[in-house]
């Protein structure tokens, strides 16, 4: 009688707690951060249409805890840009989880200023928790954005890249930018064996050589997209 008894005492104990961590899960705030691990988005105005004097650059956020049926807000801090480029203008249009979904985005508007001309500049921003979530990953808090009017090396030509297209360079760039009309195909490529990629190569390398494309007019060899070319 008394085994009976232990066990039914520690059954609902057992149960007790259960419910207990139960409500504790659903009843804590959902956490945010920033979704990439790259903690650097680059932007340039020298990609967009002729004309463009402002833009929105999106910068993904994701989200663990309790999917609502209301947007909801996320409390992203500006931390400000860089003392040394002064006059770049920007500001968050919004940063929100959307009505059923466990992913979101901070948008920032940011202007072309003459400053830009000269140089990049680095603009900064922090999630903070808030009454509706609690921070997530400490490494996912911080995000930058980097604004130019120039060509910058993109992030995804590294070491890797440098194997498929060869080395980095502005014209190299600007060849991508010329035949392919943007660099999206390398950015979101999930292999750089896919067909897509490859035969995007292929394109660069004979728009290359069709028209005669160097660095300089007396240099031998046409710019090639290659194993660790230059």
């Amino acid at each position: 009688m008394k085994n009976i008894l232990y066990f039914t005492i520690g059954f609902l104990l057992i149960m007790t707690a259960c419910s207990k961590s139960e409500i504790d899960t659903w009843d804590a705030r959902p956490r945010v951060w920033f979704t990439n691990s790259n903690d650097t988005t680059l932007f340039s105005f020298y990609t967009q249409p002729e004309g463009t004097t402002e833009s929105v650059v999106e910068v993904p956020i994701s989200m663990a805890g309790r999917v609502a049926d209301e947007d909801r807000t996320v409390t992203v801090k500006d931390l400000g840009s860089s003392p040394f480029n002064p006059g770049s203008r920007y500001e968050i249009v919004s940063a929100v989880i959307p009505a059923g979904e466990v992913t979101g985005t901070l948008q920032v508007k940011v202007y072309k200023t003459e400053n830009l001309e000269e140089a990049s500049d680095t603009l900064n921003f922090e999630i903070y928790g808030s009454e509706v979530f609690e921070v997530g990953l400490s490494d996912y808090l911080h995000h930058a954005i980097i604004i130019s009017s120039s060509l910058a090396k993109p992030s995804w030509w590294d070491s890797t890249a440098d194997r498929y297209v060869g080395y980095y360079s502005e014209k190299k760039l600007e060849i991508i930018y010329t035949v392919l009309g943007s660099d999206e195909i390398f950015s979101s490529a999930s292999s750089w064996w896919s067909d897509d990629v490859q035969i995007a190569i292929y394109q660069l390398n004979q728009y290359c050589k069709k028209n005669n494309i160097k660095y300089h007019p007396d240099d031998e060899d046409v710019i090639t997209f290659d194993f660790w070319s230059n």
